[in-house]
């Protein structure tokens, strides 16, 4: 085995498009491992952690692309650089399109801009954001690492304009009908949302897309906008621009738990809000929510529903709990007929962070608190992530998982693994995924997985066990992948396919009760 780094001086190469065509690479012929990225301190970092940093990647400055790689050979290695770089070559000049080496020499040819989107290291994203904010156009930026005090000193300034500052940390929008960053394509339609979680916002954008609606706009806000630092200040921007939108006719609000003090900022701009507004804030006390005059929802299906609802001047009367669970409760009893005594336990292996949230919350309800590297109480906070335990849920898309590497939704392949992992584990009755489609997303994440779910059904009736597996995808048809498709060839591998990740989640988590109970 030979560690090779790689390094291209003065090239610059958006983030994403390194993690995705990492990923792609990873897929070749005799390559153990590899990581691609800019210089940047925290760059090297990682790839000193995956422990292929050779002296000649140390020297590599912020301003220089390091391809470090562990392959079988020395020609092996030279081949997958050469590889890497024609992928390179490939997505960087699409066809009839005009690249830019700046915003600046960008702002003579193209009259038109109006966003700009930044993935950069953090420590040189703001300044670009800044460049972008200056010259009248709105920032979508993908980038993390940005220092709290410039995030809001770029929003401060973006909202004086009447500008959206998205981000940093921002993973999707849809504006104007365009999916940006790893967004789902939806159609077009009357409810406007604006989003601090990121898969939370693509699954009310697709329930309302699956139920026959549309999305006008939907806006992320970056993970931090609703933190007392900053205030919720493009939350309040895009308020301000969707209360003015004449093709948004119901505002929905989506967030993870909001600073007290910026709570009260955004529920008395709903207050005055002359659209109605859906507000989802997780784990938050509704009771503001509800004085502001805003619809209080409880799970993103809720959220959907009541958004389509108002569109249609009708009264939402939300099914009660209890009766979604008698509705599931004769599937999930027949899943668990035939299962092993031994068998008892829900595995969830998860891309979307705030899916992943969703699920544990339905599922307590069912099966008490559950283990993960996602837990809302610290004593079920795994110490190995890499282990499960109990009732348990894994986010493959956190830190620990994507060290290096792409996200688990632009590359599967660390969920392959683990799905073999669970499904051998003579304690697991059921394993539930989320599968999320869209752009720069993996091209057939179903596909990949369908033939080791049919190998491992197989090895359980074998070993006299039964392993049920029940999913659901936040996509849409219009996605390059198809939802249709995809969950054509997940039923076709024996999995249980829900409408969405609420249905999913409950009724996984019946069919561990239900089995859990005979091993009591």
């Amino acid at each position: 085995m030979v560690i090779k780094n790689y390094i291209m001086k003065e090239s610059y190469y958006d983030s994403v498009l390194l993690m995705r065509l990492a990923g792609e690479a990873g897929k070749l012929p005799g390559v153990s491992n590899i990581s691609v990225g800019m210089g940047t301190p925290l760059n090297k970092d990682t790839i000193q952690e995956l422990g292929l940093l050779l002296p000649e990647g140390e020297k590599a400055t912020p301003n220089d692309l390091i391809i470090a790689l562990s392959a079988e050979t020395d020609e092996t290695a030279e081949k997958i650089r050469a590889s890497f770089l024609q992928m390179l070559k490939d997505n960087q000049s699409p066809k009839g399109k005009r690249s830019y080496p700046s915003l600046d020499s960008m702002k003579t040819a193209v009259r038109d801009r109006n966003l700009a989107v930044i993935s950069l290291a953090g420590q040189y994203a703001a300044a670009e954001a800044e460049k972008a904010l200056k010259m009248g156009m709105n920032v979508f930026m993908f980038s993390d690492n940005v220092p709290i005090e410039e995030e809001v000193k770029l929003k401060t300034y973006a909202r004086e304009q009447g500008l959206l500052m998205m981000g940093p940390d921002c993973g999707l929008s849809f504006i104007g009908g365009v999916a940006v960053g790893l967004c789902s394509k939806v159609r077009r339609g009357g409810v406007g949302l604006i989003g601090a979680c990121g898969s939370g916002m693509q699954e009310v954008m697709n329930i309302v897309h699956l139920m026959g609606g549309g999305v006008s706009q939907a806006i992320g806000v970056g993970g931090r906008d609703l933190r007392k630092e900053v205030g919720g200040l493009t939350m309040l921007t895009a308020l301000d621009l969707l209360e003015a939108d004449e093709e948004t006719k119901v505002i929905g609000l989506i967030s993870k738990p909001p600073a007290p003090e910026t709570a009260e900022k955004i529920f008395d701009r709903v207050r005055h809000c002359k659209k109605p507004v859906v507000a989802q804030f997780i784990h938050c006390d509704p009771t503001l929510a509800a004085q502001s005059g805003a619809q209080v929802s409880n799970s993103f299906e809720e959220t959907a529903l009541r958004c389509l609802a108002i569109l249609k001047e009708k009264e939402y009367i939300p099914e009660a709990e209890q009766d979604r669970l008698n509705r599931l409760f004769p599937l999930a009893k027949e899943e668990a007929a035939g299962m092993a005594k031994g068998q008892k336990y829900l595995r969830g292996l998860y891309c979307g962070g705030s899916l992943a949230e969703e699920t544990i919350t339905l599922g307590t309800g069912l099966l008490g608190s559950m283990y993960g590297n996602v837990a809302f109480q610290e004593e079920y906070m795994l110490s190995d992530p890499h282990q499960s335990k109990g009732n348990c849920l894994i986010d493959l898309g956190a830190e620990e998982f994507t060290l290096g590497k792409p996200h688990v939704a632009i590359d599967p392949s660390p969920r392959l693994s683990r799905f073999v992992q669970e499904a051998r584990d003579p304690e697991t009755a059921v394993i539930l995924m989320d599968f999320l489609l869209g752009y720069a997303l993996c091209e057939d994440p179903a596909g990949m997985i369908a033939p080791l779910i049919k190998e491992e059904k197989a090895r359980a009736l074998q070993e006299g066990r039964k392993l049920s597996v029940v999913a659901s995808f936040c996509g849409s048809d219009l996605d390059p992948q198809n939802r249709i498709a995809q969950e054509k060839i997940l039923r076709d591998a024996g999995v249980i396919v829900m409408g969405n990740n609420g249905e999913a989640s409950r009724l996984a988590a019946l069919i561990a009760s239900v089995q859990g109970g005979k091993n009591e």
